[in-house]
């Protein structure tokens, strides 16, 4: 918001409040946001859902977003139809293609687990398209479900139990994003290779991160609050999509479990951690 020219305290006043990681606090402090009468509401995916439900007139632009259709947040991408718009992250397409990644590295790989937070919609089609292209490829799938922080706990109890091949981490939660260097320090000790959505989680520890750029987001999510401040109607703004997917693969994890990277993946990775 700054490179578009707005300055906190002279022309924008920014209130924020946060969840910690707690979905039943939302609707409470959603409450808080509107009193306080503002000109757009922000939010993720699951907070968009809860600010839908309080507010059908206040414009809310929505980042981080698996599937904002599937979510039944706008009625298409290119005619969203109504008080929400904004980016959506593709998030619940990707996990077909974590497989792949996996699979270069893993050759003998024949169970794969994924974490998926139940708060986001999309999870459940993320899941779907996940199971399909791992049964195509002979693999057993396993689906962790969690809704909170002591879900996580338990899921990596059972992860330890069953000990499956590797894992993957759906997309659009903001619960696991919090959670991600804890999560990928569970996985390394548990010596589980993991890939998770965006480039990012390969900085933070996962041994792959794919998909597109968070933080591009956020920016390409500022450009909407921008225009709806300057007058123009959500329901009028296509929802966009990531244009650009990045493949980071950390090298100190691969070391840490022991597994070797092929030079092919390596040469077409946008990053290596070393």
């Amino acid at each position: 918001m700054h490179a578009l020219g707005y300055v906190a305290g002279q022309n924008i006043v920014y209130d924020m409040r946060y969840a910690e990681n707690d979905p039943t606090r939302l609707p409470a402090l959603i409450d808080e946001l509107i009193s306080l009468k503002p000109d757009v509401l922000a939010g993720n995916e699951p907070v968009t859902r809860v600010m839908l439900t309080k507010t059908s007139t206040i414009p809310i632009v929505l980042w981080n977003s698996a599937d904002p259709v599937a979510a039944g947040l706008v009625k298409s991408l290119s005619h969203p139809g109504g008080n929400v718009t904004g980016v959506s992250m593709q998030w619940a397409d990707l996990g077909p293609k974590q497989i792949e990644l996996l699979r270069e590295i893993l050759p003998n790989l024949t169970r794969v687990g994924q974490l998926h937070d139940t708060n986001v919609p999309a999870s459940k089609f993320d899941e779907q398209i996940t199971r399909e292209a791992a049964q195509n490829l002979g693999i057993a799938y396993i689906a962790y479900h969690v809704a909170n922080r002591s879900d996580v706990d338990r899921a990596f109890a059972e992860i330890e139990e069953e000990r499956p091949d590797a894992l993957i981490q759906g997309g659009g939660s903001g619960l696991l994003t919090g959670l991600q260097p804890g999560i990928y320090e569970k996985a390394v000790r548990l010596r589980i290779p993991m890939s998770s959505p965006g480039p990012r989680p390969a900085r933070q520890g996962a041994l792959i991160g794919y998909g597109p750029d968070l933080a591009a987001g956020f920016r390409l999510a500022a450009t909407y609050v921008d225009r709806i401040l300057k007058g123009a109607n959500p329901s009028d703004l296509p929802v966009e999509q990531p244009k650009k997917f990045e493949l980071v693969i950390n090298i100190k994890t691969a070391k840490a479990l022991g597994i070797t990277v092929p030079p092919t993946l390596l040469a077409r990775a946008d990053e290596v951690v070393e």
